[in-house]
């Protein structure tokens, strides 16, 4: 019998949008993406919605959740059938604020009963073909599928299973807040980054924005279309 993986069920798309932007001065999430000034966090959702079967974004900021609740409602958003995205999208306040990624993880994971492709709200190059890649690299013989890139592994560029969540929040319950603290308690497939160029030749995917001088460089990117 073959492994079931997670391109054969339903998936959630799981956005970690908590963070105070220190460095960057202003809200990051809210950044405005050319051409139309879309809002960041936003912009990632779209990105990566045709893959998901819900969306949620964990979030404490009201602006972030009201952005994130505009998908769907203009003409530019339409499917290829003249539809809207038929998709929820839920908004959540964080269930340990200050607990960081690893309390959104948990958040989310608490409120599904499958995968979860999860991914930070400051990342504008996501690439949905490599997202698929890892999709197919996950089956019932692992609980997480975590890029590696440069030596670094990519947790907030990811795929966690529902059945990692009893190690999240004991790791949660023990003071612990790293993304890879409950990796020990659970099986991790990591996929070198190499492995996916094919999809993505400068791995951009990876890009997060954290200053001014990163988003000015990314927006000169996004704005050449």
């Amino acid at each position: 019998m073959a492994s079931l993986s997670c391109s054969d069920a339903e998936i959630t798309l799981l956005i970690v949008a908590g963070g105070n932007s220190r460095r960057m001065g202003d809200d990051k999430l809210m950044l405005p993406v050319p051409p139309k000034g879309t809002p960041l966090v936003r912009h990632v959702a779209e990105l990566l919605l045709p893959l998901a079967t819900e969306v949620l974004v964990v979030a404490n900021a009201p602006e972030v959740c009201a952005a994130v609740r505009e998908i769907g409602q203009d003409d530019s958003e339409l499917d290829h059938d003249g539809a809207y995205p038929s998709k929820p999208v839920t908004c959540l306040s964080d269930d340990a604020p200050g607990a960081g990624p690893l309390g959104g993880l948990a958040t989310g994971l608490r409120r599904i009963d499958g995968w979860a492709l999860t991914v930070a709200g400051d990342m504008p190059f996501l690439s949905a073909a490599t997202c698929r890649y890892l999709f197919r690299r996950s089956d019932l013989g692992c609980e997480a599928v975590v890029p590696v890139l440069e030596g670094r592994s990519q947790p907030l560029h990811a795929l966690y299973n529902r059945r990692c969540l009893p190690a999240v929040e004991r790791a949660l319950s023990s003071g612990l807040r790293r993304m890879d603290s409950f990796w020990k308690e659970v099986r991790v497939r990591m996929i070198p980054a190499d492995h996916l160029r094919t999809f993505d030749p400068e791995l951009r995917t990876f890009t997060n924005v954290n200053t001014p001088t990163e988003w000015e460089e990314a927006r000169a990117l996004l704005s050449q279309g």
